[in-house]
């Protein structure tokens, strides 16, 4: 363990340097005002004035703030530390890497060393890729393979195939691709079984990541998969032959099949330069694929997936009626309330849901309300039981409905009880009910949540206006930090007159797809 006194030794031998003695006035400041911030804008504030300031005395103050009850706070903290721009002032967390603890702190470190790239950071966090934290292993993964460090390959290769927890499977997967192209016999077992794995985050890495690490034999493990397969993997592995074979077949899985029975002798993967003058038409093939078949489907969008969650806006401007009637009509549609447009979208979607799918839906205003606590089988009875559900809600807080249960949802009657809560309406669909547990910077990113689907259909007809976030780029940015291993497809449905560029940047994030019904 030399190399660990050694890289203490240096960080102390930093902080006893004469730069790092002289604490900037800021800090000063800090220690002196923030503590007596009531206010979480200010106390937001406060830490965001600590950001650049080349000084170990900002690392000592805001790993404190990490454990900070209000989310908003503890982020602006972790962000800061993130940003920390030299060796120097990252040296009071290098000592608690090599100590490994305090264990809350732990976690969001080795979070903050992989997005910046802490080269320094290397020795000390390799240790940890045996971590019996689920959480700490993660982040240690994801490090290693944001700074390529090719010396950790081999064990993230075995994390890969043998970690018992499936994040961290798929966070050792996109390590692979990210430094394991030099070593590509190394690195193919895990990813050929990965694609049999019994967790559909793991499935989806894996196909994935063929289209990076572009093997000869992925092409009949995908093939095998997409004839005898099932669920969301499906939906993604056309796309990634294209981007291994340069081949211009349709979206025929038997087709495929009896392509490779003839050429597995003589084909040959295409070079990256050849496949890198041809990748906008490729990209263009791929854009026009559709799932011949889907599970379920909801407004125009299929899919295999065979665990489907449906979350739907019933805030008080769901009462309104669409501007574009004569589309509506044209549709199918003989009432154009936006509200009762999508109550018939919702239950045409649940009755063709096949048997062998797990379902959910969850109502949103300004607050969430489930149908069901976890997903359940799309038997005769629980379609009915859901179409009845959906049939009988109501726009919350508009005219038409004076009291919240007579909406079907529980609680009081009122204009506030019909705003638009998206933030804590997505969090319910990714399986989280309290917002602030989802946004706490020390919280476990490993744990799985139980009771969620693979893929979300969305639909919303406005703006946020309520809830623990309500800024579109901050939620983004919190369900992209959600979903980061877990893979969710999110499919974004809109209806109305409002900007919606933010739900088709929701969708484009989370590997989905994006619908406008129209205004």
């Amino acid at each position: 363990m030399r190399w660990i006194s050694l890289a203490l030794f240096a960080s102390l031998a930093l902080l006893a340097s004469p730069a790092a003695a002289q604490t900037d006035p800021a800090v000063k400041d800090f220690k002196r005002y923030f503590k007596k911030a009531k206010e979480t804008v200010e106390r937001v504030e406060f830490v965001r004035s600590l950001e650049k300031i080349d000084d170990p005395g900002v690392a000592k103050e805001l790993l404190k703030v990490l454990k900070d009850k209000e989310p908003a706070v503890a982020a602006a903290a972790a962000e800061v530390l993130a940003q920390l721009p030299s060796p120097e002032a990252r040296a009071p967390m290098l000592e608690i890497v090599e100590k490994g603890k305090p264990a809350e702190q732990l976690g969001p470190i080795l979070r903050c060393a992989a997005k910046g790239k802490w080269e320094e950071f290397l020795p000390l966090l390799r240790p940890h890729l045996e971590h019996k934290e689920d959480g700490v292993r993660l982040w240690a993964v994801r490090a290693v393979g944001n700074m390529n460090d090719e010396e950790s390959l081999p064990q993230i290769v075995t994390l890969a195939g043998e970690d018992p927890n499936p994040l961290v499977r798929v966070a050792a997967i996109e390590s692979i691709v990210q430094m394991g192209k030099p070593q590509l016999e190394l690195c193919m077992p895990p990813l050929l079984a990965g694609l049999k794995d019994e967790d559909t985050s793991v499935q989806v890495a894996s196909c994935l990541a063929f289209r990076t690490l572009r093997h000869k034999d992925a092409i009949p493990a995908l093939i095998d998969t997409w004839q005898n397969g099932e669920g969301l993997v499906l939906q993604h592995i056309y796309p990634t032959l294209l981007e291994i074979t340069d081949l211009q077949f349709g979206a025929d899985a038997e087709q495929w099949g009896r392509w490779w029975e003839n050429a597995q002798e003589r084909f040959e993967i295409p070079s990256d330069a050849k496949l890198a003058e041809r990748r906008e038409a490729r990209a263009k093939t791929a854009a026009l694929y559709v799932p011949k078949e889907g599970s379920a489907a909801f407004a125009g969008i299929a899919t295999p997936s065979r665990e489907v969650v449906f979350v739907i806006d019933v805030s008080g401007s769901m009462e309104d009626a669409v501007l574009e009637r004569e589309k509506f009509r044209q549709a199918g549609h003989t009432q154009f309330a936006k509200m009762d447009i999508l109550k018939k979208e919702l239950v045409q979607a649940i009755d063709g849901l096949e048997g062998n799918v797990m379902f959910n839906v969850h109502a949103f205003a300004s607050e969430v309300e489930s149908w069901r606590k976890d997903l359940v089988p799309a038997n005769a009875l629980n379609k009915k039981s859901a179409s009845e559900f959906v049939k009988k809600l109501k726009p919350i807080g508009g005219s038409a409905a004076q009291a919240r249960a007579s909406a079907g949802l529980s609680g009081s009657a009122g204009v506030s009880a019909g705003r638009t809560n998206t933030y804590a309406a997505l969090m319910a669909g990714l399986g989280v009910q309290d917002e602030k547990v989802a946004l706490a910077v020390t919280r476990d990113d490993s744990i799985e949540v139980e009771g969620v689907g693979d893929t979300m259909f969305f639909f919303s007809d406005g703006l946020p206006t309520v809830g623990a976030l309500v800024d579109t780029d901050e939620i983004l940015e919190a369900i992209r930090k959600f979903n980061e291993f877990r893979r969710i497809s999110i499919h974004a449905v809109a209806i109305g007159d409002f900007k919606k560029t933010w739900m088709r940047r929701l969708a484009e994030e989370n590997s989905g797809q994006f619908v406008d019904l129209g205004r």
